[in-house]
C-alpha cells in the first residue's frame, strides 16, 4: 500500500496542477481588455487611440474636400441630390466610425466575453474538476 500512494499523490498533484491551468485560461478569455494586466495596457491603447483621432479627422476631412472637389469638376454630377446625400452618408459613417470606434470594439470584447464565461460556466457544471476517481484510488491502494 505504502508503494502505490505516492501514484496516487503524483496524480492527484498533476489533476490539481491542470484544474488551476483551466481556471487561470478561463480567468484570462473572459477577462474585459480594461482589467488586463491592472488596465496598465489598455491605458497605452486608449492614448494611442486618442492620438489617432485627431489624425483620422483631419484625413477624413481631407479626403471629403477631395472628393467634392473632384465631383465639382463634373457638374452633372454633382447636381443629383443622391450623389449629395451619398458623400454626407459617407462622411457621417466614417466620423461615427472614427469617434466610436473604440466604443464599438469594447462591446463586442464585452459580448464576446460575456459568451465565453457563459460556455466556460457551463463546462464547470458538466464536467467539474478533475480528480483521481475513488475506484482508480483503491485499485491502486490494494494491489
Amino acid at each position: 500500500m505504502g508503494n502505490n500512494s505516492w501514484m496516487t499523490n503524483v496524480l492527484n498533484f498533476a489533476f490539481d496542477f491542470w484544474n488551476g491551468q483551466l481556471a487561470d485560461i478561463w480567468r484570462l478569455v473572459a477577462e474585459s481588455p480594461q482589467e488586463f494586466k491592472n488596465g496598465d495596457i489598455w491605458r497605452v491603447i486608449v492614448g494611442i487611440n486618442n492620438g489617432l483621432q485627431g489624425i483620422a479627422y483631419g484625413l477624413l476631412i481631407l479626403f471629403f474636400a477631395m472628393s467634392v472637389f473632384k465631383s465639382a469638376t463634373n457638374f452633372r454630377d454633382f447636381k443629383r441630390p443622391e450623389y449629395a446625400l451619398a458623400l454626407f452618408i459617407k462622411f457621417v459613417a466614417t466620423k461615427t466610425a472614427i469617434t466610436y470606434g473604440m466604443d464599438i470594439m469594447t462591446t463586442i470584447f464585452s459580448v464576446v466575453g460575456g459568451v465565453v464565461s457563459q460556455i466556460g460556466r457551463t463546462m464547470a457544471s458538466l464536467s467539474g474538476n478533475v480528480a483521481v476517481p475513488a475506484e482508480i484510488d483503491r485499485a491502486i491502494s490494494h494491489h
